[in-house]
């Protein structure tokens, strides 16, 4: 946000959570919200849990998340990755919150199934495919959590799915498709039925239980 809101949040967390303990580091920035009335862009603890089963259900092996904010989803999603080689991509542009969820990571204990990168993705990409072919020797992402700039939702899953990064089985998730929305995307989804079937999760935005948002899963056909 800018305000450094997210600096003190950090801080609260080094003082307050259980090291190595992913749900600690949950649970302590929920309250922090909370208590604060202030507003941070993570999926938070009312939506949390759809992401939760998402990921319990899919069981990635890799995952990427287009967002990380503060670290919370991603530490969020790697707790809950099974696979003992699962690995969860995470690309964020702001610098400092690259760096503020890189630090949330490692205080829940999971640098080694985190990877944050700096940039978007289309300027990570080459290396976010590096990592996928060469390194995992993979070809393609099991699980997608969107959940940044609204208004390239759908640009960004082209691009995924025109770079071959997809396959049929492939989960894309994305948060605050009902406030602000993502028009875009939103109608894509529509039309687009026979590519990916979707399921629509009504909820509460984020920390603000009194405005209405939606979160879809989609399965790539």
């Amino acid at each position: 946000v800018g305000d450094g809101r997210e600096q003190r949040l950090l801080e609260h967390v080094v003082a307050e959570a259980e090291p190595g303990n992913p749900k600690s580091v949950l649970d302590v920035i929920d309250r922090y919200t909370a208590s604060k009335g202030t507003w941070f862009m993570n999926i938070g603890d009312d939506k949390g849990p759809i992401l939760d089963s998402v990921v319990e259900r899919s069981n990635p092996r890799l995952a990427l998340e287009l967002g990380a904010y503060c670290g919370y989803s991603a530490v969020r999603i790697a707790s809950r990755m099974k696979d003992p080689n699962g690995l969860l991509i995470s690309i964020e542009m702001n610098p400092q919150n690259v760096e503020i969820a890189r630090k949330m990571v490692e205080i829940a204990g999971l640098s080694d199934r985190v990877r944050v990168l700096e940039g978007t993705l289309e300027t990570c990409l080459a290396e976010l495919k590096s990592i996928i072919r060469d390194e995992l020797q993979l070809s393609a992402i099991d699980l997608v959590f969107i959940d940044h700039n609204k208004n390239v939702y759908l640009k960004d899953y082209l691009q995924l799915k025109e770079e071959g990064l997809l396959k049929s089985g492939s989960v894309i998730v994305a948060d605050n498709m009902g406030f602000p929305g993502s028009p875009s995307f939103w109608r894509y989804l529509k039309k687009n039925a026979q590519e990916l079937h979707t399921v629509e999760h009504r909820c509460k935005f984020e920390y603000i239980g009194w405005i209405s948002d939606i979160v879809t899963v989609s399965t790539c056909v």
